[in-house]
């Protein structure tokens, strides 16, 4: 909840206390993006399951100091130290606060992770609409909730400190790495736990209850063979991700200034959009938990792309307050149901020991749309048309990657998850 304000709310502060333009809002969106990148694939991948809880409590430390960097911030040089500290915090805070829950759950893992990303999307829906009255009550001073909401990982930090001296030691030492498990229904299945982290999550799971456990010559050869490329499904999830990562990584960054310039809005009213936004897709990644496992979910990832070209028209041709909280409401649509969605496309047609680094392929590729787009928005599409009319530049690569989606689900392996080496 905490980072999400900050990453969130960075440009308002960066507007409204520093008086920075788009282009150097950009450039802070994409360090914060590279930070979170290379910390996680560098450092966090490395980090014992034991010391996990540890490595988070770590993490919430360094977000403690970033966000009091960041809220007495009198400079861009100020506020890049603290979008790095930012970026990194996130970068070990995250994965070690899955690794510590999964680390801790043993055969109740599955249930557990559940809970965990339930626990994260009501943050991220809470979080902003807490900010709202923060801004309220401190007529609109944008340090004060970087301030206020350094309290939680404060709190938190300790918390996981006792958590980790209760972590059991029996399972895999490394994240991804495949070794039988005992599980009370199910006797001995190999399990892979994956771990990526974009600005608001994600974890993912592949359980194998029928293969065999396979030597590590298996393993290569099945890794060789299965790559995010070579199915059908694989492809539809890479599409489906790029297709919303976009516009996501233009509306984390510059949605709230998209309101405060574009709609005239303060900054708690700016916030409360983004509270719309969040408790709308937790509601549809509510309802794809429920309804799971989804047969139909070419048609969902057809109907989420609809509903960003909504959205972006809405942000980019509407005036006043109810289009800004429909259009919100409408891209929360697609937030909470392509991430799931691409990543059980993948799931179903990758074997499990690929998995893993399928799943990093899809999630590393999306992650590079947070680098990219905020430093073309920045520094190139704002200074020449606006921060309300970027949003309708980002309908250019909607519309070209929804083109490539309905190509893929209309072409002659459509619906099948045959595998083919590329």
């Amino acid at each position: 909840m905490a980072q999400n304000m900050a990453v969130t709310t960075l440009s308002l502060l960066a507007h409204e206390a520093v008086h920075l333009g788009s282009g150097a809002i950009g450039a802070l969106g994409a360090i914060s993006g590279v930070m979170v990148a290379v910390v996680t694939l560098v450092l966090s991948r490395r980090v014992p399951h034991q010391r996990a809880a540890m490595s988070a409590a770590a993490g919430m430390g360094a977000l403690v100091m970033s966000l009091l960097v960041l809220a007495s911030a009198p400079s861009f040089g100020v506020l890049v130290a603290g979008v790095v500290l930012l970026g990194a915090s996130g970068g070990v805070t995250m994965p070690g606060l899955l690794n510590a829950v999964v680390s801790e759950a043993g055969g109740q893992r599955e249930r557990a992770i559940a809970i965990y990303t339930v626990v994260l999307s009501i943050s991220l829906a809470v979080g902003p609409l807490l900010e709202t009255l923060i801004l309220s009550i401190a007529h609109q001073a944008v340090r004060i909730p970087f301030v206020v909401f350094a309290v939680f990982p404060f709190l938190g930090a300790p918390l996981a400190i006792v958590a980790g001296r209760r972590q059991r030691p029996s399972l895999p030492s490394r994240v991804g790495q495949t070794e039988p498990i005992a599980d009370q229904d199910a006797g001995l299945v190999p399990t892979d736990l994956v771990v990526e982290v974009s600005i608001d999550e994600v974890a993912a799971v592949g359980l194998d209850r029928t293969n065999p456990l396979v030597g590590t010559e298996g393993l290569h050869e099945q890794q060789r063979k299965s790559g995010l490329l070579s199915t059908h499904a694989g492809r539809m999830a890479l599409v489906a991700q790029l297709l919303y990562g976009v516009p996501f990584a233009g509306i984390t960054v510059f949605g709230a200034l998209v309101a405060r310039v574009g709609f005239g809005f303060s900054p708690a009213e700016a916030q409360l959009g983004f509270t719309v936004f969040f408790v709308v897709s937790f509601v549809a990644r509510a309802a794809v938990a429920w309804r799971a496992p989804v047969t139909h979910k070419r048609g969902l990832l057809t109907v989420s792309a609809a509903m960003t070209v909504a959205g972006l028209l809405l942000l980019g041709l509407g005036r006043g307050g109810w289009a800004l909280y429909l259009a919100m409401g409408a891209l929360g649509i697609p937030h909470g149901l392509t991430f799931p969605l691409a990543l059980s496309l993948v799931a179903e047609a990758t074997p499990i020991a690929a998995l893993p680094r399928v799943n990093a392929t899809l999630l590393g590729i999306g992650n590079i749309t947070t680098v990219i787009v905020p430093l073309i928005l920045g520094s190139i599409i704002i200074p020449a048309i606006g921060y309300q009319n970027m949003t309708l530049v980002l309908l250019a690569p909607v519309l070209a990657f929804t083109a490539i989606h309905v190509r893929l689900g209309s072409g002659p392996t459509a619906g099948k998850n045959q595998a083919h080496p590329l």
